[in-house]
């Protein structure tokens, strides 16, 4: 009978830390530094539309890593679809969005409109909002800062980057 007691205690005990740590292990604010890589699928192709300028859409594959091991963009993969438009070889505008999604199939959704000559020169730093997410990321937003490398040579013509993403989140109570 003692046995089953002190089973039953520490069952019970075992699960209200588990639940304590998972409730935990987001804290409703804080900073975002993460590092992502990027891929564009298929290759890019532009069209022309006028007026020295160039159309694109971009659709891209993702990951991401907190470099903080936050909940926030770790260890996420993603897809984005963008549009652009270039003129004499530099970005002039980009709009578009991302979603990412976690092992628990919970989803973080990220807008980016970037404005004239933000991404040219390469370094440049470029803003995109979270807007919200699913599961443990309702109520998600923050402001980030978007720094890319230049495009990575590949030897099929395939765009690839690394770059980060900082900025402050919040996560607002939606119940």
């Amino acid at each position: 009978m003692y046995v089953r007691v002190t089973s039953a205690l520490a069952t019970a005990a075992l699960l209200t830390l588990v639940s304590y740590a998972q409730a935990q292990s987001i804290p409703p604010s804080g900073d975002v530094h993460v590092t992502f890589t990027t891929a564009a699928v298929p290759p890019v192709k532009s069209m022309d539309v006028g007026n020295g300028q160039q159309y694109t859409q971009v659709n891209l594959i993702m990951t991401a890593t907190n470099d903080q091991g936050n909940p926030i963009l770790n260890n996420m993969a993603g897809r984005c679809q963008l549009t652009r438009l270039v003129e004499g070889g530099k970005q002039i505008e980009s709009h578009g969005y991302c979603t990412y999604s976690d092992n628990d199939g919970d989803l973080i959704f990220e807008k980016c409109d970037i404005g004239p000559g933000s991404v040219a020169p390469a370094g440049a730093t470029n803003l995109c909002q979270l807007t919200g997410g699913t599961g443990k990321f309702a109520g998600l937003t923050a402001s980030l800062a978007i720094t890319t490398t230049p495009p990575l040579k590949n030897p099929n013509d395939t765009f690839q980057s690394v770059g980060h993403k900082s900025g402050t989140y919040k996560i607002a109570k939606t119940n």
